[in-house]
């Protein structure tokens, strides 16, 4: 009986620590790297300057813009979740291409969103996913000249990191002409999706990536 109850316990104690032990398990990358080292925490503003046009177009709305940048964007040091981050976008030099009467107020800026460092199968394995902070809102257009006026952009994108594994003074952000369709953050699959007046749309183009501490270099690793 004795030898009996000291199994149980040490099957019980067993089952504790791997209960314990779990969720330390699950704090998988990608996560921030900086200066050399995995950034654990504290925040670094990031900046963000588009390269080239970036478009966002569905079957009934097309719009381009010329020039975006981020505003009061960070990046969160973490060591239990993956690589997070947060801040504003906002876009000038815009033209509504679809339908051709239309045009857009601007700049147009983004509500605050949030970024996770996430998986995919993507050239680099490793993509940001942006997210609206509150709701589903990522951004209001307001048009005019045309039957659209206000028009809300909703949902969720990722952009594949270019390079990852590796310290830069600049990366690039890119989100591709095919859109990423599946990713995996903190072990759980997502798949986001950009949508306007209900309709599926995509947003292509890419953005430099540099801290605020420039040259202070940075990355994204497995761990």
């Amino acid at each position: 009986m004795i030898k009996a109850r000291v199994a149980l316990l040490g099957a019980l104690a067993l089952f504790i620590v791997s209960g314990v032990a779990a969720p330390m398990a699950s704090a998988s990358g990608p996560f921030w790297h900086v200066g050399g080292s995995k950034f654990e925490s504290g925040t670094r503003q990031i900046k963000l300057q588009s390269k080239g046009s970036l478009v966002l177009k569905s079957t009934v709305l097309e719009i381009e813009c010329k020039n975006s940048i981020s505003e009061g964007a960070t990046i969160e040091g973490s060591t239990t979740t993956q690589g997070q981050g947060k801040g504003r976008v906002s876009y000038s030099s815009c033209s509504v291409l679809k339908p051709t009467a239309c045009t857009v107020a601007q700049p147009i800026v983004t509500n605050p969103l949030k970024a996770h460092l996430a998986e995919s199968s993507t050239q680099t394995n490793y993509v940001e996913l942006f997210e609206p902070g509150q709701g589903s809102v990522f951004v209001v257009l307001n048009l005019s000249g045309c039957t659209l006026k206000e028009v809300g952009v909703t949902g969720s994108i990722a952009a594949e990191l270019i390079p990852t594994k590796v310290e830069g003074q600049e990366g690039l952000v890119v989100f591709p002409s095919t859109p990423i369709s599946k990713v995996k953050l903190e072990g759980v699959e997502k798949t986001p999706k950009l949508e306007t007046v209900g309709i599926a749309a995509t947003f292509t183009g890419a953005y430099g990536a540099r801290l605020a501490t420039f040259p202070e270099k940075f990355g994204v690793f497995e761990t």
